[in-house]
């Protein structure tokens, strides 16, 4: 496997696990912390920023799936940055 692989594989298992914690801060699982969002915010700069400043701190389902949208995009960047780089 090459290194994009293994940082692609890695990017994605953080970053599901910074997305489950949001919900299970949420449903009391875990301890309540408000500021459980941050490290999903930090793993989708700059696209979570741009995308959830679209619509605002009103639908905290809609920003979720912003969230995971943004790091969806970064996921992909790094794929294809791995792919491109990797003809060279």
């Amino acid at each position: 496997m090459r290194i994009f692989h293994w940082l692609m594989l890695l990017y994605v298992v953080v970053g599901l696990l910074a997305l489950a914690v949001i919900p299970m801060s949420a449903a009391g699982w875990i301890t309540p912390d408000p500021l459980s969002a941050i490290p999903a915010l930090l793993l989708g700069i700059p696209w979570s920023y741009a995308l959830t400043a679209l619509v605002g701190p009103q639908s905290a389902a809609l920003n979720f799936v912003l969230l995971a949208g943004a790091m969806i995009i970064n996921a992909g960047l790094i794929w294809f940055l791995g792919r491109f780089l990797s003809r060279r």
